[in-house]
C-alpha cells in the first residue's frame, strides 16, 4: 500500500485560524501605532505654533512704549466673531507723539472665533484664529468703542479654542481662554487707554491660550504666560 502524506482537513482549517488571528493582531497594531503617530505630529505642530506665536508676542510687547487696550475676559462669543484682544504702541509717548526719530506702529491682536460647536465643554468653541494687524495710523478709539478688527492682517496663530466662563464672576471651573488680561483681575473688562484721563494699573499682563485640532482623539496643548511690560502698565 502507498503511504499518501498530506494535510488534514481539520489541520488546514487550524493553521488558517491562526493565520488569520495573527493578521488580525498585526493590524490592529499597525493602526494603533500610525494613529499614536499622528497624535503625537499634532501634538508637535500645536506646539511649535504656539512657540512661534508667544516669541512674537513678547518680541511686540518687549518693543511697546505703550499698550492702548486689553479686552481681559471674553464671557460670551459667537461663530465667526471679531474680538480686539490687545492693542500696543510703539515708539509712541503718552501724548500721542512719535519717540524721537521713530515711526509710530500700532498692532493689535484680534480672534475671530470658530465656528466649530462641538468642542467641550458645552458653549466652547474651536478652530477660531487669532490675527496681528499692524498699522503706522494711529487708531481712533473713542469712549466705550473699542479697537476695529476689520483690517486684513497676519495670522498669528490657528486652531485657537474659546471657553467661556461658567458665570460673570467666577472662572473657577473651566479656564477661560482666549485671555489677554492685567495679572490681578479676573473679571471680564475693557480698559482702554486715553491720553486725558490715566490709572496706573501695574505691569503685569497674563496671557492664556489653548490651540486644539478636532481629531479622534482631540490634540490640544496650553500655554499661561507672564509678561512685564518694560514700560510699565498705564491706562485710562
Amino acid at each position: 500500500m502507498k503511504n499518501n502524506k498530506g494535510f488534514t482537513l481539520t489541520e488546514i482549517l487550524l493553521a488558517v485560524m491562526i493565520v488569520g488571528i495573527i493578521g488580525v493582531a498585526l493590524a490592529a497594531l499597525t493602526t494603533a501605532a500610525s494613529r499614536e503617530g499622528g497624535v503625537g505630529r499634532s501634538k508637535i505642530l500645536l506646539r511649535n505654533n504656539l512657540s512661534i506665536a508667544m516669541r512674537q508676542l513678547r518680541e511686540d510687547i518687549h518693543n511697546s512704549s505703550r499698550v492702548l487696550y486689553v479686552r481681559g475676559r471674553i464671557d460670551s462669543a459667537s461663530g465667526g466673531q471679531n474680538i480686539p484682544l490687545l492693542m500696543l504702541a510703539q515708539n509712541v509717548d503718552s501724548n500721542d507723539q512719535a519717540i524721537g526719530s521713530g515711526t509710530p506702529v500700532y498692532i493689535t491682536y484680534c480672534f475671530r472665533t470658530g465656528t466649530n460647536s462641538t468642542a467641550l465643554p458645552s458653549g466652547a468653541l474651536s478652530e477660531g484664529t487669532i490675527y496681528r494687524y499692524v498699522s503706522t495710523s494711529a487708531p481712533s478709539i473713542s469712549s466705550g468703542s473699542t479697537p476695529s478688527c476689520s483690517a486684513s492682517g497676519d495670522v498669528f496663530l490657528y486652531n485657537v479654542k474659546y471657553i467661556k466662563p461658567t458665570s460673570s464672576s467666577s472662572d473657577a471651573k473651566y479656564y477661560p481662554v482666549p485671555l489677554f488680561r492685567i495679572s490681578g483681575t479676573e473679571n471680564a473688562y475693557n480698559y482702554k487707554d486715553t491720553s486725558s484721563a490715566w490709572k496706573d494699573l501695574g505691569s503685569v499682563l497674563v496671557v492664556k491660550l489653548i490651540t486644539e485640532r478636532p481629531s479622534k482623539p482631540v490634540v490640544n496643548d496650553v500655554v499661561e504666560e507672564t509678561f512685564v511690560l518694560p514700560n510699565g502698565f498705564r491706562m485710562d
